[in-house]
């Protein structure tokens, strides 16, 4: 799809992780009656960590298809206590503490345009994570790697690290980065403060997490979550788990863009039963207060005809827009199966009514797709009135023909 590609190559649907320390250990285990050395992975994360994000968006355009796409300003501050590498690492482990990390996690990065990090005022030299090792998720044999999962790290060494000074530190960080369509944001640290500025006007709210806060207006929107320990689902420290546990659990902010006409076509056919139905009644109606039959072929035509008005809407929309793709299917419809009508029943008196319930219908289908609030009621409202009505008008009809027969007789 051309959205896939535009998106692939801005960098794609992008989850962001921010600062995050992870320090190899090895520990001997009875293995085969002989003793082996193995390797693991603690993950560390901060005490308390705040990002903000900052998103300048435009779409672009890829055949007949928009896709939105942004750039990305991300800042994160974060504060590490190192002495919970010592509680968390498994009995017997020997931390191998010079060899400690610090990384940031991103979904693609092939995104990045700008990357820092500096500790306590100390700034790093960061480099892509070796993806060798895999995986570490629940194993203590996994080789030696940095546990991926489904992110791709950007990491510095943390020289520092000792255990006899196992101390707190502070972090910051800077991330510049393409993304299309939709970011994520991970909860990296035990009690997290994430925000989100945008100057997009439609965001869809995701990722499991409602925001504390939002605003939307249109020339952006702004929203802030606040996840504590507790919510967040994964410990603050652990051996050998994957970084996946902290992106499972992050809000996310997808940029729709209303102005999709896939988008409004498929509202549109969501709504496409009632609508034959109400079609499909009104010739009923017709046939019944005429006193002239519709065979069955003509209703199937007619059906035909409706169905057809869905592949006119969303071809024009293409390359017209929505609005002017929906009144050149709704008139050609329209004008089709009232003509029919007048055609069928041989009467001007039921084409002219039929052109006037018809371009309420199809008026009502553009309103349904123009409300999101109010959608579902205006559409159970109109059913039933059309119910209603079916109902009151053939309330004297003979549905047996047991009158005539009578007077035959």
């Amino acid at each position: 799809m051309a959205s896939a590609e535009v998106g692939g190559l801005a960098g794609g649907p992008q989850s962001v992780m921010g600062p995050v320390v992870i320090v190899p250990y090895e520990r001997d285990v009875l293995q085969d009656n002989k003793v082996q050395t193995v390797i693991g992975q603690l993950v560390l994360s901060a005490e308390s960590g705040t990002a903000t994000v900052e998103l300048d968006s435009e779409l672009r355009r890829r055949g007949l298809q928009n896709v939105p796409v942004y750039t990305m300003e991300a800042a994160f501050e974060a504060s590490f206590n190192a002495a919970r590498l010592v509680e968390a690492a498994p009995a017997g482990a020997r931390i191998r503490w010079p060899e400690g990390r610090i990384y940031l996690g991103l979904s693609d990065l092939r995104g990045v345009r700008a990357a820092s990090l500096d500790v306590d005022g100390q700034a790093l030299e960061l480099s892509p994570a070796d993806a060798g090792g895999g995986a570490m998720a629940g194993s203590a044999y996994a080789p030696y790697g940095p546990p991926l999962g489904s992110l791709r790290l950007v990491g510095a060494p943390l020289r520092f690290l000792e255990q006899e000074d196992a101390r707190a530190f502070n972090v910051r960080a800077q991330l510049t980065a393409g993304g299309a369509a939709r970011v994520g944001l991970a909860a990296f640290a035990r009690d997290t403060t994430l925000s989100v500025r945008a100057d997009w006007a439609d965001p869809s709210f995701d990722g499991g997490v409602l925001p504390t806060t939002r605003e939307v207006a249109d020339d952006g929107f702004s929203a802030s979550w606040t996840i504590p320990y507790l919510a967040r689902g994964a410990p603050g420290a652990a051996a050998d788990v994957s970084l996946d546990a902290l992106v499972a659990v992050g809000p996310g902010v997808t940029l729709l863009d209303e102005t999709d006409p896939y988008q409004s076509v498929v509202r549109a056919l969501k709504y496409a039963p009632m609508f034959l139905g109400l079609v499909f009644l009104t010739y009923f109606l017709f046939e019944t207060t005429s006193g002239r039959r519709a065979h069955p072929a003509q209703y199937v035509l007619v059906g035909l005809a409706q169905l057809v008005f869905y592949m006119l809407l969303l071809s024009v929309s293409e390359i017209a827009g929505f609005t002017l793709g929906f009144l050149f299917a709704a008139v050609a419809t329209v004008l089709a199966i009232s003509l029919y009508a007048g055609s069928i029943f041989r009467s001007r008196g039921a084409m002219l009514p039929a052109l006037g319930v018809f371009s309420g219908l199809y008026g009502l289908i553009y309103l349904l797709m123009r409300m999101e609030d109010y959608a579902l009621l205006v559409g159970s409202l109109a059913s039933f009135l059309a119910i209603a009505a079916t109902m009151w008008m053939t309330r004297n009809l003979d549905w047996y023909g047991a009158g005539r027969r009578e007077g035959a007789g």
